[in-house]
């Protein structure tokens, strides 16, 4: 995850010619610019692999005399071009199912970018020197019920 989150970050600046910052700046930062943040689910499909559900949020502060939606489309028309329906992370192709964008903020002035990727990794788990059980027995003992027994 850390490779497709750099990946994009560097994209987007090259881009964009802007600061791209993550989550950890709240104040003070200059304009334009992105913020980048990732959300996953991993959910186990076998023992050996996962399934990856990510998210990358890109939110977008334009300068101030930019805040309208010809520039927002725009915005969203390059980042479309730029990722082209995949991401390129980590030495794979990893597909984005989708690109969706959204104004958030109390004006409604900041463009936020969700990309959403799911993908199969593969779990890097020790193989157990343990003995395998051959049989198992069980034995259930139960004491009757005379409600339910009869006899």
């Amino acid at each position: 995850m850390k490779s497709i989150l750099e990946t994009v970050a560097s994209a987007v600046k090259n881009e964009f010619k802007c600061k791209v910052y993550y989550d950890e700046v709240l104040k003070n930062f200059s304009q334009p610019c992105f913020f980048i943040a990732i959300t996953t689910v991993s959910t186990p499909q076998t023992v050996n692999y996962l399934e990856r559900k990510v998210s990358i949020f890109l939110t977008y502060f334009p300068p101030d005399a930019m805040r309208n939606e010809l520039h927002y489309l725009d915005v969203f028309d390059r980042l479309q071009n730029l990722f082209n329906g995949s991401i390129d992370a980590g030495g794979r192709n990893l597909k984005i199912d989708t690109l969706t964008a959204d104004r958030i903020g109390e004006d409604r002035d900041i463009l936020q970018v969700e990309m959403d990727i799911t993908y199969l990794e593969r779990m890097n788990k020790e193989v157990s020197t343990a003995e395998l059980m051959d049989t198992v027995a069980v034995d259930i003992t139960t004491e009757p019920d005379e409600e339910y027994w009869p006899g």
